[in-house]
């Protein structure tokens, strides 16, 4: 899964939001010159216009004329990819690239041309989630890696995902539904993978909001033992001024 390391601001710290790495997985299918001129010949130019900059084109029924432009678009795809699916994986690698290169408009794109070939492609609602996010669109963020979710419910990375914007719109709402939230997604994230560090460093935040500070450090220590490298040790100093570590570790600078 490729993605970016989006950085916000929760609780003062900088945590890594988005799980996935800047990576790319290499194209499963590699590109022939004849492929290449077809493949960007499929998505060019059109890439500003309004509606192509709107995470699934803003959900509206679409005119005579897109109906015919999608059917255009799906027939040259038929032609120079093996099936749905693999353009659809296509396009949305292309979608993070663009996310990568800061071209949020382009991306946007890239995964709604991603959605329309694959409508269960996970890939490309968390893409349009974190082109959201980006935009500080926060509910619409939500509202697309939900759907990802939908698709891929087995995905931890994606849960994590999803539960760190309920954890910043926990910080701003201060509705305790957001919060009750983060910790389902992030508790079914434990169940599905009980080696990944980030889940544990998630609900380390999650359970910081909520003054649950030996909770906190469990859960970051748990995170520690996985993968010291993901720690966020500005956030280990927010909580050590709420509560000393209960084991000594960070209290004595052996990290």
């Amino acid at each position: 899964m490729r993605a970016l390391l989006v950085v916000w601001t929760i609780l003062g710290v900088f945590p890594n939001v988005f799980g996935q790495t800047s990576q790319f997985v290499s194209q499963s299918h590699p590109l022939t010159k004849s492929n290449s001129e077809a493949r960007s010949t499929v998505a060019k130019d059109s890439d500003k216009t309004s509606l192509h900059c709107i995470p699934l084109w803003g959900e509206k029924k679409k005119s005579a004329q897109q109906i015919k432009q999608d059917e255009a678009f799906l027939k040259a795809c038929d032609e120079n990819f093996g099936n749905r699916a693999e353009a659809s994986r296509f396009f949305a690698e292309r979608g993070w690239e663009y996310i990568a290169e800061g071209e949020l408009d382009t991306a946007c794109y890239r995964f709604n041309l991603a959605q329309l070939l694959n409508t269960k492609n996970s890939d490309a609602y968390w893409g349009l989630g974190v082109v959201c996010h980006q935009k500080g669109q926060g509910t619409e963020a939500i509202r697309m890696l939900s759907k990802g979710v939908a698709c891929d419910s087995a995905n931890s990375m994606l849960l994590d995902d999803l539960a760190t914007l309920y954890i910043q719109q926990h910080q701003q709402s201060g509705q305790a539904h957001d919060l009750d939230e983060a910790f389902a997604l992030l508790n079914r994230s434990v169940q599905l993978d009980t080696t990944n560090a980030t889940t544990y460093l998630k609900l380390a935040l999650a359970e910081y909001q909520r003054n649950n500070f030996d909770k906190a450090w469990e859960h970051l220590h748990q995170c520690r033992q996985l993968d010291v490298q993901v720690l966020d040790f500005n956030f280990i100093e927010q909580l050590s001024v709420k509560q000393a570590d209960p084991k000594g570790v960070f209290n004595s600078g052996k990290e």
